[in-house]
């Protein structure tokens, strides 16, 4: 698999990558292949998410080009990073057994990111992480998570803890 300049793409925010999906599916007529990552976050399933982004009829068969390759995290990406908890945890300091053992079950992984930042680390930096006035996150949140991704999170690891991860990745395998 081959990506070329441009990827990976931070589209910031679901709206602007969901007005790409026309573009998706026309990239896909031509033989070019589309990779995109989004969250489940409120939205009822992955199904009803797809439907919406791709304007598929209720009731209709969901049936994508095989050159366009949509992933869902469920609720959110931030289930995918605590899945590996034990990466995580060591990361920030605190014992696993502060994280969900099977994240994606969680209605708001971030949020349950952020109370167990709040009730249990105590470094600067990662209390940086919290929202303050109107913000939902703080000014290293982002920051923090990209170190911990780049540095220790493991990917195969976390997918046990994650079925939407290891859907993913097995998609992005077959890619």
């Amino acid at each position: 698999l081959i990506f070329y300049e441009g990827f990976p793409s931070i589209t910031h925010g679901k709206s602007l990558l969901r007005r790409k999906c026309p573009a998706f599916l026309n990239m896909a007529r031509g033989g070019i292949n589309t990779f995109a990552l989004t969250d489940l976050d409120q939205q009822e399933c992955v199904p009803s998410l797809i439907r919406d982004w791709f304007s598929i009829n209720e009731g209709a068969a969901i049936s994508l080009p095989d050159e366009v390759c949509l992933r869902v995290a469920v609720r959110e990406v931030e289930s995918w990073i605590i899945a590996d908890r034990e990466a995580f945890a060591e990361f920030l300091g605190i014992s696993a057994e502060n994280f969900e053992r099977l994240p994606d079950d969680l209605d708001n992984p971030k949020q349950h990111l952020l109370n167990v930042i709040r009730a249990k680390t105590r470094k600067r930096i990662h209390r940086d992480m919290l929202p303050s006035g109107f913000s939902h996150i703080g000014p290293t949140y982002n920051e923090v998570l990209a170190d911990f991704i780049n540095t220790s999170w493991d990917p195969y690891r976390a997918a046990v803890n994650s079925t939407s991860l290891n859907r993913a990745i097995q998609a992005l395998e077959n890619f």
